[in-house]
């Protein structure tokens, strides 16, 4: 009997297993598919369907990078606890997808590497629904980003990785020549600044890239917060507005990194950190992007369409 496309996708709908395995029981079954959801089921196969509508906020991150350390992946990858997040199995998934990932830049898009078959000769969609079967819980691809120094610069990709995989960092630092990219100087102010993004949770690299709709949201928020205190109750307008703008450059202080103070040296800020490496190598240093991903704070909604999601502040690659 001739197995049909339609009938595999109807088997699992019905049974969350993997596209192979729903063609594999058709064809044991004649093609009933009331009998192959039953040998799914024998062989576990079918169990997936209940545990693919669950949450998925545990998992874990991971930044995979080339030697060169010009380009990069990091990567999320969901379950339900994190007892999973520890099994090997669903380590060496994440591992699989990074590698992947990394040889493949054009693949920028969940539902495309859903599709993609990996050098075992498996799909990825296959392997996740298998994988759902044997360990018992759902797992989903909850998003990835590729990081790069583009053609004809210069710089380094840094990362850290907190508590086995619970947040990842990633930083692209660029500099002058290809010579200072090598310097243990910028090595060291890269991942230093993968510390503080890790620490102080800044959300945009410099002013210059704040939306100007959350400026605007900030300072209505904080006229409102002035105008209900009844000590400023009777100041002028134009005091009122020095009183807003000295809270928004606070406001910029704290979520800017290059206006942070240091975390290892407070006297300073990151900018002027960055400004003192530059004069070490010799040439210029710019912080162009950084990701901060804490497992799980996309993952909150169970369900099975997947998005890529862009946390990191400007960053081309990622897009």
């Amino acid at each position: 009997m001739i197995i049909s496309a339609e009938m595999v996708r109807e088997l699992r709908d019905k049974t969350g297993a993997g596209m192979m395995k729903c063609k594999e029981a058709l064809t044991s079954c004649n093609g009933n598919i009331e009998e192959a959801v039953d040998f799914l089921r024998k062989k576990g196969l079918a169990s997936a369907d209940k545990k693919s509508g669950r949450a998925v906020s545990q998992g874990l991150v991971s930044i995979t990078l080339t030697p060169d350390r010009r380009n990069g992946v990091i990567l999320e990858v969901n379950c339900e606890t994190d007892f999973v997040a520890k099994n090997e199995l669903f380590i060496d998934l994440c591992n699989s997808l990074s590698k992947y990932l990394l040889a493949h830049p054009e693949v920028t898009e969940i539902s495309k590497l859903e599709t993609v078959t990996l050098p075992d000769g498996h799909k990825v969609e296959e392997v996740r629904k298998n994988l759902i079967a044997k360990i018992g819980e759902n797992i989903a691809i909850g998003r990835f980003a590729h990081l790069t120094i583009p053609q004809g610069k210069h710089g380094i990709i840094d990362s850290y990785i907190h508590g086995d995989g619970a947040l990842a960092v990633s930083t692209i630092v660029e500099c002058g020549t290809a010579e200072a990219a090598k310097s243990t100087d910028l090595i060291d102010f890269s991942h230093n600044v993968a510390l503080q993004i890790a620490a102080m949770k800044p959300e945009f690299v410099g002013r210059t890239d704040v939306p100007a709709k959350i400026v605007e949201r900030e300072r209505d928020v904080v006229l409102g917060q002035i105008k209900n205190d009844p000590k400023n109750a009777s100041k002028p307008e134009n005091i009122l507005q020095k009183i807003v703008e000295g809270r928004i450059d606070k406001f910029y202080k704290d979520s800017c990194l290059l206006e942070q103070l240091y975390i290892k040296d407070d006297s300073k800020n990151i900018n002027a950190i960055a400004e003192e490496t530059a004069k070490k190598i010799g040439t210029t240093v710019k912080i162009v992007a950084f990701n901060r991903w804490n497992v799980g704070e996309k993952s909150s909604q169970p369900t099975e369409e997947k998005t890529e999601e862009k946390s990191c502040c400007c960053c081309e690659s990622c897009a």
